[in-house]
C-alpha cells in the first residue's frame, strides 16, 4: 500500500464517528484510552466477555497478555452507546461515505433484510 493511500484511509478513519485509530490490535492499556476508561476497567471488561479479543502467553507462561481487535472496540462502543435513535443513526451515516463499495452493499442488504423481517413500528 503507497504512503498516500495510507494516509488516506488515516484521514478516513479518524473521520469516523468513534475517532478509533487505524490499527488492528490494541493492548489493554490502548484500548482503554480509546474508550476513555482505566486499564484495569478494560480487563474487566475482558475478564467478563464485555470486550472480546485474544489472550495469549508470549511463550513463556508469565503473563497472560490480552489483546483486543479494532473491530471489538468499535462494537463495544456502538453496543453501549446511549444516543438517541435520530443521533446515532446521523453518526452512523456518516461514516458510510469511507467505507469501500462491497461494505456499503453488504450493509444495505443486511438493513433491507432486517426491515423485511421486523417491520418499523409507528
Amino acid at each position: 500500500m503507497s504512503a498516500r493511500t495510507r494516509q488516506a484511509a488515516e484521514q478516513a478513519t479518524l473521520a469516523l464517528p468513534f475517532r478509533v485509530p487505524p490499527q488492528e490490535w490494541f493492548t489493554l492499556r490502548q484500548a482503554g484510552a480509546v474508550l476513555g476508561l482505566a486499564e484495569s476497567t478494560v480487563e474487566k471488561l475482558y475478564d467478563k466477555g464485555e470486550l472480546t479479543g485474544h489472550r495469549h502467553n508470549a511463550g513463556r507462561g508469565e503473563r497472560d497478555h490480552k489483546r483486543v481487535p479494532r473491530a471489538a472496540l468499535i462494537a463495544y462502543l456502538i453496543r453501549t452507546a446511549d444516543y438517541t435513535d435520530e443521533s446515532f443513526a446521523d453518526l452512523y451515516c456518516a461514516a458510510l461515505p469511507h467505507l469501500p463499495a462491497a461494505t456499503l452493499l453488504r450493509i444495505a442488504r443486511q438493513a433491507n433484510r432486517l426491515a423485511i423481517e421486523q417491520p418499523l413500528s409507528r
